[in-house]
């Protein structure tokens, strides 16, 4: 998260948009501790 080519705004935006109900997955591998390599998440919950 915040390196790499994901526009995850515009990613999560198209699927709030359509008609998938399902389940989305996110790998990461944290920096530090587990809650602060979560963090990202903070604004789409």
């Amino acid at each position: 998260p915040g390196t790499g080519e994901i526009n995850y705004d515009y990613l999560f935006k198209v699927i709030e948009n359509s008609d998938y109900n399902g389940w989305v997955g996110c790998e990461y591998k944290p920096q530090a501790t587990t809650e602060a390599g979560l963090r990202w998440m903070d604004p789409y919950r």
